[in-house]
């Protein structure tokens, strides 16, 4: 017996009901998909066409699907080492945001350096927008909280300036317009 007929109505008419009752019912925001604060203090303004602009903590972007990186960044960035990265992948968080390729997507420093991020570098390399460096939170002496990490040991076609020029570090605002 299909759905409709045990609800006692006629297919069309079952139909008619969901759509109709589904509007009195909430719908979730895309803030709600981004991060849900927690009270602790903001580390990531997300700026989104149409849309207030969201506020999120270290602690809601960790509750994000987390992904590492293990690379060792190029020497003008000033990061010795191999180190693992850990943090929201960049193109995930942009899609959560409503975006895609479509859009523009910016990254703001503290200092007010922005670059633009291509749709093709997320797809193509899929950095990480990282808080955590070998297991321990970034701090803002240190670049942090957040930085943009591209796998370099992986890709050496990112051994170039405009890939060194986009790992920006001190970043507080994603704009996806």
């Amino acid at each position: 017996m299909t759905p409709c007929f045990r609800a006692g109505l006629p297919c069309a008419a079952f139909a008619l009901f969901v759509v109709l009752s589904s509007l009195w019912l909430p719908l979730p925001s895309h803030a709600s998909l981004v991060c849900q604060p927690t009270g602790a203090r903001p580390v990531l303004q997300l700026q989104r066409p149409t849309l207030p602009a969201l506020a999120c903590d270290l602690q809601a972007l960790e509750r994000l699907p987390a992904r590492d990186i293990v690379t060792t960044l190029p020497q003008a960035l000033g990061i010795a080492g191999k180190s693992q990265w850990r943090g929201v992948s960049l193109r995930q968080l942009v899609e959560r945001m409503g975006g895609n390729e479509r859009h523009q997507i910016e990254l703001t420093a503290l200092n007010d350096y922005a670059v633009r991020i291509p749709w093709s570098d997320l797809v193509q390399y899929d950095p990480v927008l990282a808080y955590r460096r070998n297991h321990q939170p970034i701090g803002v002496r240190d670049k942090g909280p957040l930085i943009l990490i591209y796998p370099f040991d992986a890709h050496p076609q990112l051994q170039k300036q405009d890939y060194v020029n986009r790992t920006i570090w001190q970043v507080n605002v994603l704009s996806v317009r």
